[in-house]
């Protein structure tokens, strides 16, 4: 009953705050950084048919115009958006119907990108289940878990144009393909969704390539990491203002100012404008759908993030915090690793205490030890989990370790690679939890986990099992490469 009623209240104030989605107010803020120069090779990875033009059509064009020639790929064909498919067919569909959809959408993406000059080698699909990114990262991981789409109801690629038909949709599959596309375009600039994306197909896509990146800068001898830029399509009440101002600039949402990332933004021609609003219009499916959110990113700028890498090292010296204060163990040198917009949840209306703030992270001979803060003492119990997955170098990424920090401070393991437990000195019960204040602590065995090279991970709230917040992934190095 009680999980119900909260539920019932998360609901409620989804509707309450619809206004401010739909009319939201810009950031005040002065004039964005612009990108030095254009960039040289470039890969742009997109989860959806129109991420490209919405993120980066004028810059895909610009640097098409300038004999740049980049690369854009696409990761799946859009086909679980029923209610899109429902409108084009004119009722019910059935998961062929998807499939013909995706087939649509694709074709849409090709005239999309002609209209901005790029030519159909450069463009790659892989025909990955739309709306189900997160279910290769998180559930269908290794080559005896495919996934079934729920919209397709098939569990492998089912497009004959797409890179590799038939392959399964596993998310060693999708990494790997990842991996292989860079290793083949060898780029200097990737560009791909920002870790605080909300859609979970953005935020699952931002963490294959980030993975993809963190394996290949660590076992490809000869590779040169290339330079990261971050877009966004989906968080909250962004784009603000909405609508068509193809006069107007796009600016970051006030809530990622100050944080991790830092933004740029580059500038459009009045041309490139123009291509990227014909470039819109090739996507009849979805402009009928949401023209006018569509149309906010007819700007006269484009803008991306970087980030900088985090490396821990035993006994490395303190680094300047990002955004707030830190963590109150005195025992360790912290560093501030994810910042997460306060306030950008219903946590802030269910319970600011579990409006988490980000992730601090510090290591020592046996341990990473992870501290996240929340924006008040919880109220009522509220459950802290983290998820991760580590890399070593010879064995590659491993399952998903998913812990959970109870409100009394005691933790439980929801998932542990059995694998690299049995491989290594200790296990799971190494586990540590601590609670102070409006900070929670936890620590991992490094030996238990395989003694990796890195890790990838994030950190997520609940209340009577219901999501409240939840931060960004992001890649830690433990080796200080």
């Amino acid at each position: 009953m009680r999980r119900r009623l909260l539920f019932g209240a998360v609901l409620f104030l989804l509707a309450l705050s619809s206004y401010h989605y739909f009319f939201p107010k810009a950031a005040r803020m002065g004039p964005l950084d612009r990108f030095d120069a254009a960039p040289g090779a470039t890969v742009l990875f997109v989860p959806h048919s129109d991420d490209e033009v919405l993120a980066a059509g004028g810059l895909l064009a610009d640097l098409q115009a300038q004999g740049a020639e980049p690369r854009v790929v696409l990761a799946t064909a859009g086909d679980g958006f029923k209610v899109g498919a429902e409108v084009l067919y004119r009722g019910r569909v059935k998961p062929e119907q998807m499939i013909n959809y995706g087939r649509h959408r694709v074709d849409e993406s090709s005239s999309a990108l002609a209209a901005l000059g790029i030519p159909a080698e450069h463009f790659r699909f892989l025909g990955f289940p739309d709306q189900a990114l997160h279910r290769l990262w998180v559930e269908c991981w290794q080559p005896d878990k495919s996934c079934t789409s729920t919209s397709t109801r098939v569990s492998a690629v089912p497009y004959a144009q797409a890179w590799r038909a038939g392959a399964p949709y596993t998310g060693r599959e999708f990494l790997g393909q990842i991996i292989d596309t860079l290793r083949e375009m060898r780029p200097a600039v990737v560009v791909y969704p920002h870790p605080n994306e909300a859609h979970v197909d953005h935020w699952a896509m931002s963490n294959f390539v980030s993975a993809a990146l963190e394996e290949l800068r660590r076992t490809e001898p000869d590779w040169t990491p290339p330079a990261e830029w971050l877009y966004l399509v989906h968080r909250g009440d962004w784009p603000a203002p909405k609508g068509y101002r193809p006069g107007s600039s796009l600016t970051p949402p006030a809530g990622m100012l100050g944080g991790m990332t830092t933004w740029r933004e580059w500038p459009l021609s009045a041309a490139s404008v123009a291509k990227k609003e014909e470039a819109l219009k090739q996507y009849g499916s979805q402009m009928m759908l949401m023209r006018r959110y569509l149309q906010s990113f007819i700007r006269t700028n484009e803008i991306f993030g970087t980030i900088d890498r985090v490396r821990l090292t035993e006994g490395a010296g303190p680094l300047q915090a990002i955004a707030g204060a830190a963590p109150p163990w005195e025992d360790l040198t912290w560093v501030e690793t994810i910042t997460d917009p306060r306030g950008d949840t219903v946590a802030r209306d269910i319970e600011r205490g579990a409006d988490v703030g980000g992730v601090w992270a510090a290591r020592d001979a046996g341990m990473l030890h992870l501290a996240a803060p929340m924006a008040a003492r919880p109220r009522r119990p509220v459950e802290i989990r983290c998820y991760a997955r580590v890399f070593k170098a010879g064995y590659g990424w491993s399952d998903v370790v998913g812990v959970t920090v109870q409100p009394d401070g005691s933790r439980k393991v929801d998932a542990w690679p059995a694998d690299l437990g049995r491989a290594s000195a200790g296990g799971p019960e190494q586990v540590k939890a601590e609670v102070r204040g409006n900070w929670v602590r936890l620590s991992l065995p490094l030996g238990a986990l395989g003694g990796p090279d890195s890790v990838l991970l994030n950190v997520e709230t609940r209340v009577e099992g219901v999501l409240l917040d939840r931060t960004a992934w992001r890649p830690i190095s433990l080796d200080g490469k």
